[in-house]
């Protein structure tokens, strides 16, 4: 273990190099001769009290998803991911030894940093602009979704698949951030898990009428309709329907920009044929 004021005196020393962060995590850009390192310092997760009891669960033998172990533990697990997919041929960033070895008892993570263009920023530019790109990105999806299911691997799932760990790098697609997921779950569970955080996050990200336009070409791109279905059943086959369609009509009235899990797989369902035509370029 390791003491308060070591970990403070560890972050301390890395500031100058901070990026801003929506986790819980730091995480730096350090230049190391000649190139930027990408360093995530594991904290605890937030809402701490949550957290807790979560990682006590955990301690006592109850499983538990990765984002609620101990540091050490998810800074193993992300670090096994990304290992397994570069092994696999997938992009990921390259795990590097650590620039600060001296603080080794701190659990950190250090990979090269992948410059590039988070696919949230691509889809900011419109449907009509990113189609291609899209369509790509669905096309890679597929491939590696059909290798995990036929070969059984666990590991080649991303979960935490929002488009802000999405990079784009010279027409090739980099999966960032890999500190969520159940390992435990069949392969088809995790897909599912998979499609559904991204496509919530792409629908999102392009204007409300662009969503079926971008759906469509995921179904056209994908093309594995029995896993569909899946995540079609596992949504509207859950019991006590009334309560979450309430809840799933009350997160809306909050936030009608939201994209909610009846919206993708009704949105799914209703697209029938090809469905490849696109909105009109506007003026």
């Amino acid at each position: 273990m390791y003491s308060r004021n070591r970990k403070r005196d560890f972050l301390n020393r890395l500031a100058p190099y901070g990026l801003k962060s929506v986790h819980s995590n730091e995480a730096f850009r350090i230049p190391v001769n000649d190139q930027f390192v990408f360093v995530k310092v594991y904290g605890p997760k937030k809402p701490r009290f949550s957290y807790e009891i979560r990682n006590m669960l955990d301690w006592i033998g109850i499983r538990q998803p990765i984002e609620y172990l101990a540091p050490q533990k998810r800074k193993d697990w992300e670090e096994y991911y990304l290992r397994h997919w570069r092994e696999k041929g997938f992009l990921v960033p390259v795990v590097l030894a650590s620039p600060f070895p001296e603080y080794k008892e701190i659990p950190h993570l250090s990979t090269k940093f992948v410059e590039g263009t988070t696919l949230k920023v691509v889809l900011k530019q419109g449907y009509v602009s990113s189609r291609d790109v899209l369509g790509n990105f669905f096309e890679e999806i597929s491939k590696r979704h059909q290798q995990a299911l036929r070969t059984q691997d666990h590991y080649l799932f991303h979960v935490d698949a929002n488009t802000q760990n999405i990079l784009l790098v010279e027409n090739q697609f980099y999966h960032v951030d890999f500190e969520m997921g159940r390992p435990w779950e069949k392969p088809r569970e995790s897909a599912c898990r998979e499609l559904s955080k991204l496509l919530i996050s792409i629908g999102e990200d392009v204007e409300p009428e662009e969503r079926n336009f971008v759906y469509a070409l995921f179904k056209k791109c994908y093309g594995n309709s029995d896993l569909l279905d899946r995540l079609d059943r596992s949504v509207n086959g859950r019991p006590f329907q009334k309560l979450h369609r309430w809840r799933n009509e009350k997160k809306k009235r909050i936030n009608p920009r939201c994209v909610t899990l009846y919206d993708l797989v009704d949105s799914l369902r209703n697209i029938r044929g090809n469905f490849s035509g696109a909105p009109m370029d506007k003026d």
